[in-house]
């Protein structure tokens, strides 16, 4: 019995049947071919020549008992594994239910999403990508640019995910960003544009960045990111061009200000020409005479070389700036820094007695009207006196002080180093 047993097949899948035994009816289920109940088997019958199972006889001489335990055991053990992969995916599907249950419009729509969905996809992606595997951060991603296409941080994450595991993937979510959902949104195109640099694709990177300015034009930083581009690359005559380009095709003078400082700096700092970095400035300066910001770049300028040797030109562009249209406050800081200047390198006294005179007359204008404000001139006049009245004397104390306080600081910085030529004059308290 034991030998013949051996030869019943361990593999449990269902075969076409031959008869073994002529005259025998067998039925066919899920773990062999045996007789029909009922039905009388030939004993010692050898096993099927062409199929090398054993007889039925076998299964039915095996006692009715055994035969159920075995048929219970295999059930048993498949249960027990389907089992397990069950209570895993209960368990993950609980972990991740809540966001789930957070997710109220999966579909795409032009209009906004919640605050509160955008958080609980935030909050998804940040858990899946800590405790799930990268096949199901892909796909909870792809769900997420369904409904959050229209979101460009949804977009950068994915492609930093992608970074640390495909060149192509990354290259992919961004072509797809830029040219379908976001044709306008400058910072993922930068972004792109930055990936294609690191990868060497220096024209791509061109190509996208000229794209993106023609689509949206007069954006700043798009043409900043373009001359950075040309610049690192070596291409100094093409990055000059592009800022002499934005200078004239400016819409205001802040606009080509703007322009004309960082060309300065490139010219001073990069292609080494002080001589045309000066032109610029002064070019600037002739059409807006009221920007703080191009007297300061032109003032660093000049100090950046040797500054006994510039001098004149320093003392020059100080003298710009307080003779023009500039705020009662900037051209005093200005004279400040004329006297500073003049006191620390300056190699005439008069010069410099001169110009603290010009800074005490400044400062006075500076202190009139302060004291107006303060006195409120733009009341009506009835309101005035009756403020006066009460208060008036109080808020001149208080503007006297202040002034009194500025001229001793000024006093405190140079004043002991003019070796008695000029002595400030304080207003009585």
């Amino acid at each position: 019995m034991a030998g013949s047993w051996a030869g019943w097949p361990s593999r449990v899948t269902p075969r076409p049947f031959q008869s073994p035994a002529p005259g025998l009816a067998y039925r066919q289920g899920a773990y062999g071919t045996y007789p029909a109940p009922g039905r009388a088997s030939v004993p010692g019958s050898a096993p099927s020549p062409s199929t090398g199972r054993a007889p039925a006889s076998l299964w039915l001489s095996r006692p009715h008992g055994d035969r159920v335990t075995e048929i219970e055991n295999m059930r048993h053990k498949v249960i027990e594994s389907r089992q397990e992969v069950f209570n895993q995916n209960e368990q993950e599907v609980s972990k991740r239910w809540a966001f789930e249950e957070g997710i109220k419009r999966p579909y795409f729509h032009v209009k906004a999403l919640e605050k509160t969905q955008l958080s609980n996809w935030k909050e998804y992606l940040d858990y899946e990508i800590e405790n799930g595997t990268p096949e199901r951060v892909v796909v909870l991603f792809e769900r997420c640019l369904i409904a959050c296409a229209l979101y460009e941080d949804f977009w950068t994450k994915y492609a930093k995910y992608l970074e640390g595991y495909s060149i192509d993937g990354v290259r992919h979510v961004y072509k797809k960003a830029c040219t379908i959902h976001l044709t306008k949104k400058p910072n993922i195109h930068l972004l792109w544009a930055a990936f294609e640099e690191q990868q060497g694709n220096i024209a791509e990177a061109r190509g996208i960045l000229k794209a993106l300015e023609e689509a949206v034009p007069a954006l700043a930083m798009v043409r900043l990111r373009r001359v950075s581009l040309e610049r690192r690359h070596g291409n100094l005559e093409e990055a000059e061009a592009l800022l002499r380009e934005a200078i004239a095709s400016g819409k205001n003078t802040s606009e080509t200000s703007f322009y004309a400082v960082k060309l300065a700096r490139q010219l001073l700092k990069v292609q080494r020409s002080l001589i045309k970095a000066r032109k610029v400035l002064l070019d600037a300066i002739d059409k807006d005479q009221a920007s703080p910001k191009l007297y300061l770049n032109l003032l660093e300028l000049e100090y950046s070389g040797d500054v006994q040797q510039n001098e004149a030109d320093i003392l020059a562009c100080f003298d710009r700036a307080l003779s023009s249209l500039l705020p009662l406050d900037s051209r005093l800081t200005f004279s400040q820094r004329k006297v500073e200047f003049l006191q620390d390198f300056g190699s005439d006294i008069n010069k410099l007695v001169a110009a603290y005179d010009e800074h005490q007359k400044l400062l006075k204008e500076h202190e009139s009207t302060k004291r107006k404000a303060e006195n409120g001139s733009q009341e009506p006049e009835s309101k005035r006196q009756r403020t006066d009245e009460h208060s008036g004397s109080g808020h001149m104390m208080q503007g006297r002080q202040l002034c009194l306080q500025l001229q001793l600081q000024q006093y405190n910085n140079w004043g002991p180093k003019l070796l008695g030529t000029v002595q400030p004059v304080f207003p009585a308290v």
